[in-house]
């Protein structure tokens, strides 16, 4: 199996022109495929280009996930993002947030039905930004982590999805354009066969 893949600088780049909900695959951080769960490339990408979209994004860290269980919802928290559980490969990226929801991280799979635990969970808003903070890797092949948490990927501008293969209902029979990205991970081997410019999904929503 090959798959077309975009140079993450590229695909942030493209996404600038965009109308409509982006998608951005980050399958070298994918769970599914035994990564750590923690990379904040695509991120640290978007700022760097002064992306002024809403973002959708997962990401697991525990000790932020803690800070936000000790503001509560409602509160404020000035944290560091990502980098935790592989920090060889990704610089933590400094946020102010705003605790928005808390959870116990068990929630019911869209693909399969069974329960799937991603340990306590933080939902925080940081500027244009949603991140979903979790504790521990989850599966991230379908939309449940997001829509368990009051999040509908369809009312941002980008989302962040870290699985080399979803649904095409989840995402690609809907989005804008969807551009599968080739960022730093421990799954950026298994994932990758060739790079190029090019980019899936309908022209329009």
């Amino acid at each position: 199996m090959r798959a077309h893949l975009t140079d993450l600088h590229s695909a942030v780049q493209l996404t600038l022109d965009v109308d409509g909900t982006v998608v951005l695959i980050d399958a070298a951080d994918a769970p599914s495929s035994g990564a750590s769960g923690d990379s904040n490339a695509i991120l640290h990408e978007l700022v760097t280009a002064g992306y002024p979209g809403r973002i959708l994004a997962p990401i697991v860290d525990a000790p932020a996930v803690q800070q936000a269980f000790r503001a509560g919802v409602g509160g404020q928290i000035r944290t560091m993002i990502g980098g935790t559980l592989d920090p060889a490969r990704f610089r933590p990226l400094p946020v102010d947030a705003h605790v928005k929801l808390l959870s116990d991280g068990r929630f019911q799979s869209e693909s399969v039905g069974s329960e799937w635990y991603a340990g306590p969970t933080a939902v925080v808003e940081s500027q244009q930004w949603i991140l979903m903070v979790t504790s521990r890797p989850v599966n991230l092949y379908d939309r449940s982590l997001y829509l368990a948490h009051g999040q509908d990927p369809k009312r941002f501008d980008l989302v962040i999805v870290k699985s080399p293969h979803c649904e095409a209902h989840m995402f690609s029979d809907w989005c804008s354009r969807l551009f599968k990205s080739t960022p730093p991970g421990p799954a950026a081997r298994t994932s990758r066969s060739s790079v190029t410019s090019t980019a899936s999904g309908p022209s329009s929503r």
